[in-house]
């Protein structure tokens, strides 16, 4: 049973909104009501019990409920009847019995179908969609998921809505279609913050979580999955409270962030044991097991595969039939004994007894055989089974080295077509516009000069020569990032002087800043020295700098300057330009986004320069990022080191 598809079921079947401390409270004053309450009220007491015991135990929530359905039956109330069967099978999905879960849920929904109930046959559907999630038949789940949502839908039940897009987003997650997953589970997630509902909001952060993991959003998982502990904890819900714990360490493993994930699987096994959670603790078995043996520690990695494997495995007929036999024979033996035991005490024994005796002995002795072969018989099956077990634990491993290769090529391959995606975006559009200026003018003014005044050509010229310096600058950039996808960049750090680097930097954009009324301030001293590759520096300042005459208005300035610690600089650009929204910051420095602004001058831009900017800083180990509010300008910072690494 999958965390995200266990949580999803959750989300179907209301959680009571108290904290921690007011579960055993709640508890007490509903068994007192069962003092003097009439039958009927009993029933809808137990079946409460049932739903408050899912934070403490599901076995004690399985006996209510079936004491509810006891109740039900003896007074023949169809829709207690219909309620109790439900709530018996939830019991059963938290203890991950699916089968008896699914068989329970198909009774209730027999019954609530005589009876007509749009709402309850809807939230039957939804149950048995959710369960058919874990027996992985998708096709019937998304079958029963979308029936009831159209009755949700009609009925304008936010509250349900919210476990069918939750359930419907599970199964997606299962099929691997995560995009159409994600997009369910933030609609899920904004019906939760509508209804103020911090039980469901917990949930839809914790499968949000799950499937960004699955996406390999590592810390976008992290930060969902942070959000609805710190909720659970406050409402006191182990149960949801041992889930997250579990997807918190699978994301710790992710990150090789060993001893977190330790830490995480640990909490989520002693939540899981209180609660009498089975899936729960398989899990954490499993992952418990992969974690001691990337330690190589490979007997605790046996101890808990085992542990796992016995967990994930039902008794086998054959086995049992045997112990019966065992048991059988046993009793037989001992009441034998005892007739031995009254026939020596008997003074008078007669020859008959004599013979009847004889005949006694030989059958203990035939029984003692069979006890021998029976044994004999276990004990093979035993030495197959562990064979088999030894077995499986390396088509297991070797599964889970294939598993990680294919993960590993889907990421690559990811990263190859969001790479080509951008590439051919910049061929077809950003090159295309300069070329298209420089290509037009030009035929103006060579196919009819004497048609134009000599301010219109110099006009004119200007035009063709801004649209030469940005197709040159443009391809300067594309080359430099070609490069650098293929490795072919040259990372050769050396002692250089960061004031004249700035002053040749400041040349080459004095035209464009003084045409736009622009200050150029250097505030970097003469004798600071940084270790770098030169051709790299250049290319982040050129970049920057030109970014920040770019979007400065006309009267603004550009600053540079820089801090210096024991082991490190920090080189700033600061300009009074027209910021950046918080929205705009987040993707700033990410292939992906490839979202560009014009200048205050309608400048055009390709995106790549702070692409590069990034990519050249981290070649010196260092670190890139921005400080900006609309309106307010824009400030780039990098650091580098003072000594070569």
């Amino acid at each position: 049973m999958t965390r995200f598809a266990l949580v999803l079921l959750l989300a179907a079947i209301f959680w009571p909104l108290c904290v921690f401390s007011q579960v055993r409270s709640r508890l007490d004053s509903l068994e007192k009501l069962l003092d003097d309450a009439g039958t009927e009220e009993k029933i809808e007491i137990f079946c409460e019990l049932s739903e408050t015991y899912w934070q403490r135990s599901y076995d004690t929530s399985l006996l209510m409920s079936i004491h509810a359905y006891t109740l039900a039956l003896n007074i023949d109330n169809k829709e207690l009847i219909a309620k109790s069967l439900n709530m018996t099978g939830n019991a059963y999905y938290l203890m991950g019995d699916f089968t008896k879960s699914m068989d329970h849920y198909l009774q209730a929904l027999a019954i609530r179908e005589e009876l007509g109930d749009s709402n309850s046959i809807a939230s039957s559907y939804n149950n048995i969609g959710a369960v058919y999630v874990q027996m992985k038949d998708h096709q019937k789940a998304l079958y029963y998921l979308k029936k009831a949502k159209i009755i949700f839908e009609a009925l304008q039940d936010e509250v349900h809505l919210f476990s069918i897009m939750n359930n419907i987003g599970a199964l997606y997650k299962e099929n691997a279609k995560y995009d159409t997953a994600y997009q369910y589970l933030t609609e899920a997630y904004e019906i939760a913050q509508r209804t103020q509902d911090e039980d469901n909001a917990s949930i839809a952060l914790t499968n949000l979580g799950e499937t960004s993991l699955s996406m390999g959003l590592l810390e976008q998982s992290l930060d969902y999955q942070n959000r609805a502990l710190e909720i659970s904890r406050k409402l006191g819900n182990k149960a949801m409270m041992a889930t997250i714990y579990t997807n918190l360490g699978k994301t710790y493993l992710e990150t090789r962030n060993y001893l977190q994930a330790f830490n995480a699987f640990h909490e989520s096994l002693g939540l899981s044991e209180e609660v009498n959670s089975l899936p729960d603790l398989r899990e954490n078995y499993h992952y418990l097991s992969e974690y001691y043996d990337i330690q190589g520690d490979y007997e605790q990695a046996l101890h808990y595969y085992r542990l796992y494997a016995s967990t994930k495995d039902s008794i086998n007929s054959q086995e049992a039939m045997i112990r019966i036999k065992e048991m059988e024979s046993i009793s037989q033996a001992q009441t034998l004994q005892q007739e031995i035991a009254l026939l020596r005490k008997d003074n008078e024994i007669s020859n008959l007894k004599a013979t009847r005796l004889k005949n006694t002995i030989f059958f203990l002795a035939a029984v003692s055989l069979m006890i021998i072969l029976v044994f004999v018989v276990y004990y093979q099956k035993n030495r197959l089974k562990r064979e088999t077990t030894r077995l499986l634990e390396e088509k297991n491993k070797q599964l889970e080295k294939a598993n990680l290769k294919l993960q590993n090529s889907e990421k690559h391959l990811k990263e190859l077509n969001s790479t080509k995606d951008k590439f051919f975006s910049i061929i077809g559009h950003d090159l295309r516009n300069p070329l298209n200026a420089l290509l037009g003018f030009s035929e103006l003014i060579s196919g009819n000069s004497r048609d134009y005044t000599s301010e219109e050509i110099q006009r004119y010229s200007k035009i063709i020569n801004e649209a030469a310096k940005n197709i040159h600058l443009l391809i300067e950039n594309l080359l430099e990032w070609s490069r650098s996808q293929s490795g072919n960049i040259d990372y050769n750090p050396e002692q250089t002087e960061l004031m004249p680097m700035v002053r040749e930097i400041f040349k080459v954009f004095e035209i464009h800043a003084d045409k736009k009324g622009v200050t150029l301030v250097s505030e970097i001293p003469q004798d600071i020295v940084v270790t770098a590759d030169r051709n790299l520096l250049s290319t982040i300042l050129r970049n920057l700098i030109n970014n920040a005459v770019k979007f400065t208005p006309n009267g603004g300035q550009v600053r540079i300057f820089c801090e210096q610690n024991d082991s490190e600089i920090t080189i700033s650009i600061e300009d009074t330009g027209i910021g950046m929204s918080e929205k705009q910051l987040d993707n700033l420095f990410r292939l992906d986004s490839n979202v560009t602004m014009p200048g205050t001058s309608e400048e055009k831009g390709t995106g790549l320069g702070l692409i590069l900017c990034k990519e050249f800083v981290d070649m010196h180990n260092g670190k890139i990022w921005a400080f900006s509010k609309p309106k307010e300008g824009s400030t780039f910072s990098f650091t580098l080191p003072l000594k070569a690494r």
